[in-house]
């Protein structure tokens, strides 16, 4: 080891003597260890020289050991790196008991999903590209996610599979998946630690950061290894992170090994190599493995390894982007700013000397140019000295060379002129934006795909959309759909949405309020080719499966009229075939058999829509008219069964009534039965107990002109007559008078208001005080121009001229309240001089 190595001081304090045996004893045995630290440059590079220098036969690469196959596709010429290999599984027969724990019920089978990033400068993508080139073999060694995942038994939950048998497969559903260790990215659940966690518990770590001064072990491994000059050779470098990786597990206890799956997944490793050495008679000298360093030390138990369970799984290579890298999003096991070291890299290549300080030149150059475009005062001087101050921080800290934290340090010294919160926030904007990138990465078309992503990729070349896989980032896209090839956009976006894609979210309809503009925010990300995937059991194309999981919704929403005519019209937008014939059983059959005014109400509005889409969509109107006069009837039907249902169901019943009344004062409304409808709704008004309805009825009923916005005032007036009980709910009818009623509020606003000033001068004290809040958010619902209106009123009859009610723009509250405010201030004036403020 190189005598001035910060690691060698350290070993002092610990059983330096052990530990440096246990790492020689490695590094001696035929079978040639190289311990990485995933997505390491400097370990990629002598990775690469070393696979050069010692030309092995086999190279074992910690990876899943059941996509091996994948190993050309990776290293394919026409596959560009950021890429994932992406490995699904579906526990069909429930063999971990996990249907129903960690997928949403029992008959759902649990479901995972996980990617493997690799990034150009990846050691084991290095070593995958490199054992190509001389024709080696190349064996994946790391135990599959799935065979990790805890039984429910073992978990000590309820729902562990019974010994009878496993149960039978389920329909599938999918259920997020949860997040891997190390390089082995999934989403939604918490990652478990990887060796680089374990470091930083480790006792070694700790007492090397204080030393060292430290602020976080990214810093540590650039200063000791990855922009450290310090190695003279290869072998300099491998026996210096070995030394290192032989103290992190020294001080890392069994129980936390065993707890996160390390001594499972190395002894599947062992056996791994092991039995391949003996398959294909090769001595382990001629063999390699590349694996994490912590691993390097791994107990050669010739216990069997675990059983992998059965079921369903899909390996495949995905294309991925740097964004998805970085640690930023939770991965694990990150790169902190995958372009920056992709530069680091490149420049190591070919002159690792000068590497550190070229790759810094050109990411100062690219933030300062970025920082600039933000709004940024910055120039060349502050480039040449942020490179200066870089140098002598890193000279400071006593480093070979400056490492990212020298040239952020000096960025935000050099750089900015005040608070980095605030004055700086441009400038952290860019360092952020220039140290990720907005690389993505493309697969070999040799791989073959399946159908549903094969259709997914030729829709985008032939829609012109292939610029948004190109860079993982956001972008807004507005349709018109009078252009032929827009509206082609919109139906496949629609489409996608349909079976969950994250490729396309429509943000809003045209303001205007026509049909003709569509707003969408298109992004891709590697969630896009696993949705794919995933959905694949659904269809072999996009259209195909958008109709599967049209008639799985339909089929679940039979019962209810509403859900599956909002179904139907959110289809129409998908141009998908046999649409007639489901609009004909599939509505039909839930209008005959639903009995609900709420869905019912529902099901006519949408089906009006579809109506008036009929000619575009080339949909019969004839059947939309049926439909549309059966939905009419059975609501109309339905209403007197929810003249007293709970208060909970009062707003759907109110929004079904307001269903019906406005279409039956919409131009459709000649066609449908008008007496039916009145009928039904006097009856109804007659039976309920429900203020709020009632009053919904019945500004109902004055809006269509059944009744006289008279007879609308006389109800109201009743309240001032009535008894103390009824008398103090006229807030909830006037609720509901206000929810249905317009033009009528209007014609009847002399005879509302002076009931509603009868109703407060005969109300008492304490009647008043619970009139108030309701009375008050009746008329807080109504449109401003009415609630003027009104006012106009109230201020003409107190007196006020009809030349000077213009005048009048706002009433703050009702007559009656005022008067009692009035008296209120009155009695507080008179309280007041009582008072001594001396």
């Amino acid at each position: 080891m190189t005598p001035a190595s910060p690691i060698a001081q350290i070993l002092e304090e610990l059983d330096a003597g052990r530990i440096e045996a246990r790492a020689h004893a490695v590094l001696a045995e035929p079978l040639h260890w190289f311990p990485v630290r995933h997505h390491s440059p400097a370990v990629a590079r002598h990775v690469a020289q070393t696979i050069q220098a010692r030309r092995p036969s086999i190279v074992f690469i910690e990876a899943p050991s059941d996509a091996s196959e994948l190993v050309p596709h990776i290293v394919d010429k026409k596959t560009k790196p950021p890429i994932a290999l992406f490995s699904s599984y579906r526990d069909d027969d429930n063999t971990l008991g996990l249907a129903g724990i960690e997928s949403p019920a029992p008959d759902v089978p649990f479901k995972v999903s996980v990617y493997y990033p690799l990034l150009s400068y990846s050691p084991e993508y290095v070593a995958m590209r490199e054992a190509a080139a001389l024709g080696a073999r190349v064996v994946f060694i790391d135990l599959p996610y799935r065979a990790r995942v805890k039984s429910a038994t073992e978990r000590g939950l309820q729902g562990a599979p019974e010994e009878s048998g496993p149960r039978q497969p389920a329909p599938e559903e999918e259920v997020g998946p949860p997040h891997d260790d190390e390089h082995h990215v999934a989403e939604h659940h918490e990652s478990q630690p990887g060796w680089e966690h374990l470091a930083v518990e480790s006792s070694f770590y700790q007492k090397l950061a204080d030393a060292a001064g430290y602020r976080s072990f990214d810093e540590c491994w650039d200063a000791l290894f990855d922009v450290s000059l310090r190695h003279s050779d290869t072998e300099s470098f491998r026996r210096d992170l070995a030394y290192f990786c032989a103290a992190v597990r020294a001080t890392t206890s069994r129980e936390r090994m065993e707890l996160d799956g390390t001594l499972l997944r190395e002894a599947h490793m062992w056996s791994t190599i092991t039995r391949t050495l003996s398959e294909t008679r090769t001595p382990p000298e001629k063999a390699m493995v590349v694996c994490g360093g912590f691993h390097i030390f791994l107990e050669k138990s010739t216990e069997p390894g675990r059983a992998l369970p059965p079921g369903t799984v899909y390996n495949s290579l995905a294309p991925y982007s740097y964004l998805r890298t970085s640690s930023d999003t939770g991965y694990g096991a990150g790169n902190r700013a995958p372009l920056y070291y992709e530069r680091l890299f490149q420049h190591s290549e070919s002159d690792p000397a000068n590497a550190p300080v070229a790759a810094m030149v050109d990411h100062v150059v690219s933030v300062l140019a970025r920082g600039r475009r933000d709004g940024e005062l910055l120039s060349s001087a502050d480039a040449i000295s942020v490179t200066q101050h870089a140098r002598m921080l890193a000279n400071l800290r006593n480093r070979s060379a400056p490492i990212l934290d020298d040239v952020r340090d000096a960025l935000i010294s050099c750089c900015c002129k005040g608070s980095p919160q605030q004055e700086g926030r441009y400038l952290l904007g860019a360092m952020k934006a220039v140290e990720t990138g907005t690389a993505v990465g493309r697969v070999t078309p040799a791989l073959g795909k399946l159908p549903l992503l094969y259709d997914f990729y030729k829709a985008l070349d032939e829609l012109d959309l292939g610029e948004y896989v190109t860079k993982d980032r956001k972008a807004k896209v507005v349709l018109k759909l009078q252009q032929a090839e827009d509206e082609r956009r919109s139906i496949f976006f629609h489409r996608l949405a349909q079976i969950g894609i994250p490729f396309a979210k429509q943000l809003a309809v045209d303001k205007a309020g026509t049909l003709f503009t569509e707003e969408w925010e298109v992004s891709w990300t590697p969630k896009v080719e696993a949705a794919l995937i995933e959905e694949s059991i659904h269809g072999d194309s996009v259209e195909s499966a958008a109709l599967a999981k049209l008639d799985e919704e339909l089929a679940q929403a039979a019962g209810s009229a509403g859900a599956v005519a909002e179904r139907l019209l959110r289809a129409v937008n998908m141009d998908l075939p046999g649409m007639v014939l489901r609009l004909q059983a599939s509505a039909g059959g839930a209008i005959d058999a639903d009995t609900r005014l709420a869905s019912l109400g529902q099901a006519l509005t949408h089906l009006v829509v579809l109506e008036r889409q009929a000619a575009r969509r080339r949909l019969k109107k004839d059947l939309l008219d049926d439909l549309i006069e059966r939905c009419f009837g059975r609501a109309c039907f339905a209403m007197p069964n929810a003249a007293n249902v709970p208060a909970e169901e009062f707003d759907e019943v109110v929004a079904g009534v307001k269903s019906l009344a406005e279409v039956l004062i919409s131009e459709k409304g000649a066609d449908l039965d008008r007496d039916l409808f009145i009928e039904n709704a006097r009856t109804t008004l007659a039976d309920s107990k429900s203020q709020r309805l009632r009053g919904a009825l019945s500004g109902v009923l004055t809006e269509i002109r059944a009744q006289s916005p008279e007879d609308l005032a006389a109800d109201v007036a009743r309240f001032a007559k009535a008894l103390p009980e009824e008398m103090v709910q006229c807030g909830d009818y006037l609720s509901g008078v206000m929810e249905t009623s317009k033009t009528a509020l209007m014609l009847g606003a002399d005879g509302i208001v002076h009931a509603i000033d009868e109703l407060l001068r005969v109300a008492s004290w304490d009647q008043f005080l619970m009139l108030l809040p309701r009375t008050r958010g009746a008329f807080d619902a109504v449109h401003e121009r009415s609630r003027v209106s009104l006012g106009d009123r109230v201020a003409v009859m107190y007196g006020l001229k009809d030349d000077d009610a213009a005048a009048v723009t706002k009433l703050e509250t009702s007559v009656g309240a005022a008067v009692k405010l009035s008296e209120i201030d009155a009695r507080v004036g008179e309280i007041m001089k009582e008072w001594d403020f001396a």
